[in-house]
């Protein structure tokens, strides 16, 4: 009879599964962190936007001889409004921006 012996491989140490596992998690973290600045990052740049469109507004109101709006809510977003003279504080969730008129 002929015999064969086969060698089997072993697998994986316990040791090099969690390093794996570690490796593959710390990955993972730092992509979520990443897309969590992006967004962030995203959100102030598009509410900054919006403020600096409504103090234009807010300017062009003035010249109209119309009152100035105290709080504004686009987007589920609540903008709070101050007008002095020529100039046109916004302030948002996220921040916010001062703007003076250009003299004529």
């Amino acid at each position: 009879m002929i015999s064969i012996r086969y060698k089997y491989k072993k697998g994986a140490s316990l040791l090099g599964v969690l390093v794996a596992i570690s490796l593959f998690s710390l990955i993972i973290l730092s992509i979520s962190r990443w897309l969590n600045h992006q967004q962030r990052d995203g959100l102030l740049t598009y509410q900054r936007y919006q403020a600096l469109l409504l103090a234009q507004n807010q300017f062009s109101r003035q010249r109209l001889g119309l009152p100035c709006q105290t709080k504004l809510v686009q987007n589920q977003i609540v903008f709070s409004l101050s007008c002095q003279n020529k100039q046109v504080k916004v302030r948002f969730p996220l921040g916010e921006i001062t703007l003076k008129a250009e003299s004529e």
